[in-house]
């Protein structure tokens, strides 16, 4: 692989995979979508891989999708996201190690891993409807979480911090930043250490049940997600974000 926005090392059975645009705060673009679903195919096949530590590399770990191009003239939803745990049926373990900001698709594949580990400075938040954006996995949200955080974040586009989120079990754990991949290489090595088809197997059933009407709210997503997206407030949000103004809507 040519990796060029993806850091992605093996060691052991453990599989460290850093997101590696430090200098746009980690924001992910078309390269980093490819290239972070490879990975995972990669992650998924080696048979000596038992987990992975998803981190990013720099002041934080994602500032979400790399709006820098504004809004598209036109916009359809496909359901096609090759770097989303999810997606691709990776049923081995994932670790994500967080810090700093945590915000849009950044926190949709930061959620998608098994195991959360945050720094006290973490904060989660999905800022879409400011820019005129449906948050695609909507419909996701309140599976992960309680009704009323998932609205918190989703409607009133609000900041979570780190406290909020372990409390409501968005996280399992905050440590001092210093010991944050210490941490995250504990989880690792525990998870690696035990039976990979026990956990793999396990994981399969989770993610398998809890995707049983994903067709139904696919659909669902498919319309909502056409329409906001070839809205006027989408293009006005893209317009917005390039002049680096206040979007005025109409």
């Amino acid at each position: 692989m040519n990796l060029t926005t993806i850091k992605y090392e093996k060691r052991d059975h453990i599989a460290y995979v850093t997101l590696n645009r430090p200098d746009k705060l980690n924001a992910m673009n078309a390269d980093m979508h490819r290239e972070l679903g490879e990975v995972w195919d990669d992650f998924q096949q080696d048979p000596e891989m038992r987990v992975a530590i998803l981190s990013g590399n720099g002041r934080c770990f994602s500032a979400g999708a790399d709006l820098s191009g504004g809004a598209p003239d036109q916009y359809r939803y496909t359901g096609d996201f090759p770097d989303i745990t999810r997606a691709n049926r990776v049923y081995k373990p994932i670790v994500s190690a967080l810090h700093s900001h945590v915000v849009g698709y950044g926190m949709w594949i930061a959620l998608d891993a098994d195991i959360r580990i945050a720094a006290p400075d973490t904060s989660f938040w999905l800022p879409e409807p400011q820019w005129g954006i449906a948050t695609i996995p909507a419909a996701w949200f309140p599976r992960l979480m309680p009704w009323a955080i998932a609205s918190e974040l989703l409607l009133l586009a609000e900041r979570v911090d780190a406290k909020r989120a372990h409390e409501v079990g968005l996280i399992n754990k905050i440590v001092p930043a210093e010991n944050l991949m210490v941490e995250a290489e504990k989880a690792a090595q525990r998870l690696a250490a035990l039976s990979p088809a026990a956990v793999q197997g396990m994981k399969e059933l989770m993610v398998r049940g809890g995707n049983l009407d994903y067709t139904a709210l696919d659909q669902i997503t498919e319309i909502v997600q056409n329409r906001v997206m070839n809205s006027d407030d989408r293009k006005e949000g893209g317009r917005a974000f390039v002049e680096k103004r206040a979007a005025v809507w109409l």
